[in-house]
């Protein structure tokens, strides 16, 4: 087994902790490659890993050693790849983590197969402009529709199979992996959906209704949406908290079921709602 290893150096207290994740799989006669954190951090159109695609390519497993968004960089991109990941926790919450910083022991789980491996369902979000260009961006979390600089409400739009689903104004739209329920859709009113599921959850956010309500749909729906707002105001698609992409009327958005599925490793035998207790409730966050 070939293993690499993505510490956020920027995080406090990681490169330490990667000392001592190196020193625990070298000992158990696992080859390990360190990537590279880029030197140009506030460039965000740059990866957070220089050498990020190259490791991933020529590895078995990754181990992305930081927070909840390091692990998300790094499953996405492995998931192209089809690889698997591992998070180890030195942030906050660390939900999408599968060791936290005082269970390295149980790395050796990795060398004798004691492990299994969810899959993640993943979202693609098409960006059609008004010449017809497409760009296509993949998913782990969400794709967030979003109003610009101005508190200003933007018009949404979301069709399904040619029927009109919902037309809401508000500040934007949430479209949400299982994944992603437990981050900004759940913080903005969304439902807590367990990640062994399948679908798409829309929830507007901060809508000008007396109602506010998310919809579920299934994986095989495809969704197309559109924006308008005044001359005066902008809207942004944001993909998976990065990049972030401006859209107008003009615009034609396809959220729809990825190809691709990210592969977490589990090697502890806490289920789904028991992490959900432990990393938010007994938080209280």
């Amino acid at each position: 087994m070939k293993i690499a290893l993505f510490p956020n150096i920027y995080n406090s207290d990681v490169e330490k902790l990667t000392e001592q994740i190196l020193g625990v799989l070298v000992g158990l006669g696992i080859d390990v490659e360190i990537a590279r954190c880029n030197t140009d951090i506030d460039d965000i159109t740059k990866p957070l890993f220089a050498n990020q695609d190259e490791l991933i390519r020529r590895n078995d497993v990754m181990i992305a050693v930081g927070g909840d968004g390091t692990t998300l960089n790094i499953a996405k991109s492995s998931a192209l790849y089809g690889k698997m990941t591992l998070g180890i926790n030195a942030g906050r919450l660390g939900f999408m983590s599968g060791l936290e910083r005082d269970e390295l022991n149980l790395l050796n789980c990795l060398s004798t197969g004691q492990y299994e491996v969810e899959e993640r369902m993943m979202i693609k979000a098409e960006i059609i402009d008004a010449n017809g260009n497409s760009q296509v961006h993949q998913c782990l979390n969400d794709a967030v529709l979003s109003r610009g600089d101005l508190a200003r409400l933007i018009d949404i739009s979301v069709t399904c199979e040619g029927r009109l689903v919902t037309d809401s104004r508000a500040d934007g739209m949430i479209f949400s992996t299982p994944t992603g329920s437990t981050a900004y859709s759940m913080a903005a009113g969304g439902p807590v959906v367990s990640p062994d599921n399948s679908c798409v959850v829309a929830t507007p956010i901060c809508p000008h209704s007396l109602i506010n309500r998310s919809i579920v749909f299934s994986p095989d729906k495809v969704l197309e949406i559109s924006v308008s707002n005044d001359r005066n105001n902008n809207a942004y698609l944001s993909i998976d908290g990065k990049q972030s992409i401006p859209v107008d009327e003009n615009t034609k958005i396809i959220i729809s079921k990825s190809e691709y599925t990210a592969k977490l490793i589990k090697i502890k035998p806490d289920n789904f709602y028991e992490i959900l207790n432990k990393k938010l409730l007994e938080r209280r966050i």
